[in-house]
């Protein structure tokens, strides 16, 4: 791996877990000193993470991680619906046994993760997340739109970004009450019951329910401030 590319990867990681903190300036010597990449490798790493909407250049003020708030999550959310619904019309339709018995392990992995709850440690929602976001990739695993799949690949990105923040305490979304009922929104959307009735309108071909439950599972993000 190059050393464009670790200093990609490691920014990117840093900015998704929350380390690298929304609105965080990021000059070349701070990064430097922190990390030990040189100016050039920062450089084009900064201009792919600004490709992807992770970082933001401004005139005078150079980048800074992107900010993070409610209604930028809304905003996520309505368009990941938009993309996700569709590849699930499409899975249903083309999956084959193989894109079953993918939904079927990735069900069965997500049972097994530690459920959300407030206080969790870090390592226990990592582990979550991962399987969380395989099983609803493997739900939507059956179609054939590369594009689409690309594309809801980045929304997942700003959505675990902004869930995390929440989640771990490591920044604010909004004001205090809001953030608290996101908070228990994200506890109850993420029960194995919801997915375990949106597996089986999945595998039962039951395409319109299957994405009713899909609107309903992301549409819970929604809470009044």
């Amino acid at each position: 791996m190059s050393k464009t590319d670790q200093a990609y990867e490691t920014l990117k990681r840093d900015i998704l877990s929350g380390a690298l903190a929304p609105d965080e300036p990021l000059t070349v010597a701070t990064l430097t000193a922190r990390y030990g990449f040189g100016w050039t490798p920062l450089r084009d790493s900064l201009s792919r993470l600004e490709g992807e909407n992770l970082v933001t250049l401004a005139r005078n003020r150079g980048y800074r991680v992107v900010g993070a708030s409610y209604a930028e999550l809304l905003d996520i959310q309505h368009t990941r619906l938009a993309i996700e619904t569709q590849l699930l019309r499409d899975s249903i339709r083309l999956g084959d046994d193989d894109w079953q018995k993918r939904v079927l392990l990735a069900h069965r992995t997500l049972s097994r993760a530690p459920a959300l709850h407030t206080g969790m440690s870090e390592a226990d929602y990592e582990t979550f997340e991962a399987a969380h976001q395989a099983f609803h990739l493997a739900l939507v695993g059956g179609g054939n739109s590369l594009w689409l799949a690309r594309f809801l690949d980045q929304l997942y990105a700003q959505v675990r970004r902004h869930q995390r923040l929440i989640v771990l305490g490591r920044a604010a979304l909004s004001d205090p009450r809001t953030d608290a009922a996101l908070l228990a929104t994200l506890h109850a959307a993420s029960a194995i019951e919801h997915h375990t009735r949106l597996m089986d309108a999945v595998l039962d071909r039951d395409e319109d329910r299957a994405v009713q439950l899909m609107r309903d599972h992301i549409g819970t993000v929604r809470v009044s401030a």
